[in-house]
C-alpha cells in the first residue's frame, strides 16, 4: 500500500525549512504585486492535495484497506483545515498563515471520478488540416462507431462544423459499457473505435468521406484515458490531415491504474 513519511523532521533540516517560509500580510499587498499571487498559489495547491487525498481513500476504501482509507482520511482532514484557514485568511484580509513544503511519497489512483463504472466517454475533439480541395468552406462532420456484444454498435456523429479544413468539434459521447462483462472485457482486447471524417456534400450531392481513424481500445485494460492525435487513412494509406480524440473510463477495465509519486507538500505552520 501507499506509505506516508510521517517521522519527524530532525532540527537541522527544520532550520532549512524555517528558512524557506513564506510570510505575506495583506498591508504590504500592492494588488499588482505577485505577492498577491501566493494566496490564490496556496489555495490551488492546497485543493489539488485535497483531491488527491479524497481520490487515494476512496480506492482503498474500494479495496477493503482500512489502515489505508483511515490514513488518507485524516491527511485529507488536515489539507482541508488548512485549506479553510487560508481562505478565510484571504477573505478578511488577514495575513496568510506561514507554510514550508515538505517531501511526501505516494502511491496514487488515476482515476475519472466525474464518470461512472458503467460509462465510457468519448471525445471528438478536434480536426486539423484535413487535405480537401475546398479548405476555406469544406463543411464537415465526424461519424463515431463504438463496437458492443452481438454485433451490435452504438453509432452517433458530431454537429456540422462549417467553412474549415481543421474544425473544433468538441463533442462528448457517452456509452454503457459492462465491464465486468468477459464477453465485454473481449471488445477492449480486439476492438477499437472507428471514426469517420465527412465533408458535407452541396446540392443533390451525397456527402463524402475524408478519411477514417481507428484507435485501439486496448490501452484502456491499463489505463483510464486514451488521448491522442491520429492520421487519416484509406486503408493503409494516409490522406492527410489528423484527427484529435480522448476515449476515457473511470478505472482501467483490468486492474487500477497506480503511480508512485513524491510530491512537494505544502504545510501550513502549527
Amino acid at each position: 500500500g501507499a506509505m506516508l513519511s510521517t517521522l519527524p523532521v530532525p532540527p537541522s533540516q527544520r532550520d532549512n525549512l524555517e528558512a524557506s517560509f513564506a510570510i505575506v500580510s495583506a498591508e504590504e499587498c500592492d494588488p499588482t504585486d505577485d505577492i498577491c499571487e501566493i494566496g490564490v498559489r496556496m489555495e490551488e495547491q492546497l485543493a489539488k492535495q485535497l483531491m488527491m487525498c479524497k481520490n487515494t481513500r476512496d480506492h482503498h476504501k474500494a479495496m477493503g484497506d482500512v489502515a489505508g482509507m483511515n490514513r488518507f482520511e485524516n491527511l485529507a482532514l488536515t489539507v482541508q483545515k488548512d485549506l479553510d484557514l487560508v481562505r478565510y485568511s484571504k477573505r478578511k484580509n488577514e495575513p496568510l498563515p506561514k507554510f514550508h513544503y515538505e517531501k511526501r511519497s505516494f502511491n496514487i489512483v488515476h482515476c475519472n471520478t466525474d464518470l461512472t463504472d458503467s460509462e465510457l466517454e468519448i471525445v471528438v475533439v478536434r480536426g486539423i488540416s484535413y487535405n480537401v480541395a475546398n479548405p476555406k468552406d469544406v463543411d464537415t462532420y465526424v461519424r463515431v462507431e463504438f463496437p458492443l456484444l452481438n454485433d451490435e454498435s452504438f453509432k452517433t456523429k458530431t454537429n456540422v462544423i462549417r467553412d474549415t479544413s481543421s474544425p473544433d468539434y468538441d463533442e462528448r459521447f457517452k456509452v454503457d459499457i459492462q465491464r465486468t462483462n468477459r464477453q465485454f472485457q473481449r471488445i477492449f482486447k480486439r476492438h477499437g473505435v472507428k471514426f469517420e471524417i465527412y465533408s458535407r456534400g452541396g446540392f443533390l450531392r451525397s456527402d463524402t468521406l475524408i478519411g477514417t481513424v481507428n484507435v485501439k481500445l486496448q490501452p484502456l485494460e491499463t489505463k483510464c484515458e486514451i488521448h491522442d492525435t491520429y492520421d487519416l487513412m484509406d486503408g493503409r494509406k494516409q490522406v492527410g490531415g489528423k484527427l484529435e480524440v480522448k476515449i476515457r473510463v473511470r478505472n482501467p477495465i483490468l486492474t487500477k491504474q497506480m503511480e508512485h509519486i513524491t510530491e512537494k507538500w505544502l504545510v501550513l505552520d502549527a
